[in-house]
């Protein structure tokens, strides 16, 4: 390949893996998605397959790299940035040799129908594996998630995340059809591309709204502020002054009428279950507010700990917990943790190792009108399609997204997590609230309206009236069907990807010996 040839095609992937970034937050420019895909495709268009291995890496890693910007702050290192990052890229590496394979094929490479089928189903099944392998896997930038401000949200609750892909790499490939055809001089070809990628992209917003509200609940939701703890006094407990500050505030709304009031992720990092100084906290709130509070906190059985959510009644009892099934690798413990200390000392700031629950993501709160199931993803669990389906599949009525943003600074890993509780929201069919100890916290109705948001950085209560459902989404329904078709097919199109492989390269062994 003559070396401006290769210029074009780094220039293509470098800038494709931009506009995909350019449609999560804080950009939220869900349209440019669409030329994204489709410069990637004119990056590998004619490469080889290390090429478009190559060109794939250099895709994901401009994809991700921005996206992930939080990673260096938690971590305190850039390597963590580009560890993750460059992790990540390696499974569109992967994906961009499928797509040279798919796109040499007979049929792919003359019907464009095909071919946005074909790319699009592989992209999702990478998309999938990236989600739950290795380590319980990243599903942190799912493309789906950077179109929570377009029509294409509206197709959630009929197929998840999938169906969005679906729908956007076929309008991407149709994009890349436009350009193909135009400068083929094929303008009528060119044009009824043009019209069915704007039709895919507009005809979701014609989908019918969720169903009513068959009930209603008052709650209230605190957003409390976390001391820099070099301000704190010798002797005071970081800790216990987050809970403090939780309760002060949720005494700005003792009066509103909650049902029920929530507290954040880690709102008491010490065991309210065993430290007395938690616990005298959390009866001081009990006797403010009156009603049940759901909050986070931690559980040290021995020299391992839990992420716990639980519902403390009034009465000091709590009545219900959740313990978090996925907590983080390299942010909530160590894997070989003896093997990445000698590469830096940095996984020490990781003391005390998460284990993982078993039991689904959901908390029974009883009150006096009767008991209300509440599914409450822990933190990064919202990411996790699975978990949040298993517990509204099995009664959840509302979704309570409990999290922690504290240790990402003013990164946008508080509103990317925001735009996938909303994405939450429609394809579960639920209202949806966001409760964090730092912002951003809000409520998000079912059809993605977003209402009574909190500023990052800053102490805040509000009492809200929200709807309670029980009717189930077709994404809700069929989750397992659709994953494992969805992967039964990715395995299928890998596997013709790879056999075109093997044909290329005999073919050109035979050329070769003639």
């Amino acid at each position: 390949m003559k070396i401006h040839h290769w210029l074009w095609a780094v220039l293509a992937a470098l800038g494709g893996g931009l506009c995909v970034y350019a449609s999560f937050a804080p950009l939220g420019w869900w349209p440019a998605a669409f030329p994204g895909i489709a410069l990637l495709i004119i990056a590998l268009e004619g490469r080889s397959w290390l090429a478009s291995f190559g060109l794939g890496f250099v895709f994901g890693m401009t994809y991700f790299l921005f996206l992930f910007h939080w990673a260096y702050i938690a971590a305190g290192i850039v390597l963590a940035q580009i560890a993750l990052t460059a992790v990540e890229a390696l499974y569109l590496a992967v994906l961009a040799v499928v797509w040279q394979g798919l796109l040499r094929g007979r049929i792919t490479g003359q019907v464009v129908c095909v071919r946005a089928l074909v790319l699009a189903l592989s992209w999702i099944a990478m998309e999938q594996l990236r989600s739950t392998w290795p380590l319980g896997g990243m599903p942190w930038g799912a493309l789906a998630y950077g179109q929570v401000n377009g029509p294409l949200l509206r197709l959630a609750p009929w197929g998840s995340t999938q169906l969005v892909v679906l729908l956007v790499i076929s309008i991407g490939v149709l994009l890349h059809w436009v350009i193909f055809r135009g400068t083929a001089g094929r303008h009528v070809t060119a044009t009824a591309s043009l019209l069915a990628a704007a039709a895919l992209m507009i005809a979701p917003a014609f989908l019918p709204l969720p169903a009513r509200a068959e009930s209603y609940i008052t709650v209230g939701f605190v957003q409390g502020e976390i001391p820099d703890e070099s301000t704190l006094p010798e002797g005071v407990s970081r800790a216990l002054t987050v809970t403090q500050n939780l309760v002060t505030e949720s005494d700005e709304i003792a009066d509103g009428g909650a049902e029920i009031v929530l507290w954040p992720e880690s709102a008491s990092d010490r065991d309210i279950r065993s430290d007395p100084d938690a616990r005298r906290l959390m009866l001081q709130a009990s006797s403010s507010v009156g009603v049940p509070i759901l909050l986070g906190t931690q559980r040290y059985p021995e020299d391992y700990r839990y992420n716990d959510y639980v519902v403390w009644m009034p009465n000091g009892e709590i009545a219900d917990s959740y313990t978090k099934q996925h907590p983080i690798p390299f942010g909530e413990y160590i894997p070989g943790r003896k093997v990445f200390r000698s590469i830096t000392s940095a996984v020490d700031q990781v003391s005390v190792d998460m284990h993982a629950g078993t039991e689904p993501a959901y908390v029974d709160v009883d009150l006096p009108n009767g008991k209300v199931r509440i599914a409450v993803p822990i933190c990064f669990e919202v990411a996790v399609t699975p978990t949040v389906s298993e517990a509204v599949d099995d009664g959840a009525q509302l979704i309570v997204v409990p999290t922690n943003n504290a240790s990402f600074g003013d990164s946008s890993e508080s509103l990317q997590q925001f735009d996938m509780t909303r994405f939450r929201a429609v394809e579960q069919g639920r209202t949806a609230i966001q409760v964090s100890t730092v912002g951003v916290s809000g409520i998000v109705e079912p059809n993605g309206v977003v209402r009574e948001t909190t500023e990052p950085w800053t102490a805040d209560s509000r009492v809200a009236r929200v709807g309670l459902r029980s009717s189930l989404t077709l994404a809700t329904r069929f989750t397992d069907q659709i994953w494992i078709t969805c992967y039964a097919v990715g395995v299928a199109l890998a596997a013709l990807a790879l056999l075109q492989l093997v044909h290329s390269w005999h073919t050109r062994r035979t050329h070769a010996r003639s």
